[in-house]
């Protein structure tokens, strides 16, 4: 059977936990469970659960959750962790290593402040993560690629995977100013080994579907030429890229990968799951 690893999928729970970013997104702020999530046609094999930005304060309960409800295809879970909590970290880390499908740490940092990136706090949190083999998700915008940049080549024993390829402007092209800036950066970002990237979440940055059947595939080409297909994973963003900005299907996602990218059988392999199964350090879900 061919393997189809969604490196990215998201579930919640207003009901049991906190979202304060869910406040006022109609298409979004309900109950999305495991039975909703989008298996692109009954493609996929495995998925890694990406945590869904709940009160820090639920952090670890939120991954526990996770980790004991019926879904099949769940292979890897990335937690919550406030890496500001420099006196905490220590014991919620030791306490996420204890759940069996926990593989890395997500702390946004989209909306953190520039200092943020170059913090002994951050820097220190993130040293914790290494010493524990756990990976690290970046979730950055565009515009903090540069620092990005800089922080991760201070952290070489840290394996991290950029988030939505970095998120980037999507609608203004690959050939604006702001485009030729993400891409410089991405190209800089490759250079580090210790980085791959998820190729997932250009949906809610594009304004409508027509900006992303235009601009999406030069993005997606860039980045998998620069990472190579052996640091490049799929994932689905379910449910945002599904329900916001050009929302669409997993399944046309994967076909507008692959298109873009026109992958040898090799490199198909590692795009839709090798690539996730090593970074990850996944075991089979069905084991």
């Amino acid at each position: 059977m061919t393997r189809l690893i969604d490196s990215h999928t998201h579930i919640w729970d207003p009901r049991r936990f906190d979202y304060p970013w869910l406040a006022g997104l109609g298409p979004l702020d309900r109950p999305m469970l495991p039975a909703d999530v989008d298996r692109a046609d009954g493609r996929v094999t495995g998925m890694v659960f990406v945590q869904a930005d709940c009160d820090p304060r639920s952090a670890l309960d939120e991954a526990r959750w996770a980790d004991d409800l019926d879904w099949a295809e769940l292979a890897g879970i990335v937690a919550g962790a406030d890496l500001r909590d420099h006196a905490g970290l220590s014991a919620h880390l030791d306490a996420l290593t204890e759940i069996r499908r926990v593989v890395g740490v997500r702390h946004l940092l989209q909306d953190e402040p520039d200092d943020f990136f170059t913090s002994r706090v951050l820097r220190d949190g993130l040293a914790a993560l290494a010493a524990r083999r756990l990976t690290f998700d970046a979730c950055v915008r565009h515009q903090q690629l540069p620092m990005l940049v800089s922080l991760l080549a201070a952290t070489p024993a840290l394996r991290v995977v950029v988030d939505h390829l970095g998120k980037p402007p999507v609608d203004a092209g690959i050939d604006s100013a702001e485009g030729r800036r993400w891409a410089s950066a991405i190209d800089e970002l490759a250079v580090l080994d210790s980085v791959s990237i998820k190729v997932s979440g250009l949906a809610p940055e594009a304004r409508d579907a027509a900006s992303l059947d235009r601009n999406a595939g030069a993005f997606i080409r860039h980045a998998v030429d620069a990472f190579g297909a052996e640091r490049s994973m799929i994932g689905s963003d379910w449910p945002v890229s599904a329900r916001l900005g050009a929302a669409a299907t997993f399944a046309e996602w994967i076909d507008r990968v692959h298109a873009a990218t026109g992958p040898t059988t090799a490199e198909r392999d590692a795009l839709d799951a090798g690539t996730a199964a090593s970074f990850y350090e996944l075991a089979d879900p069905a084991a």
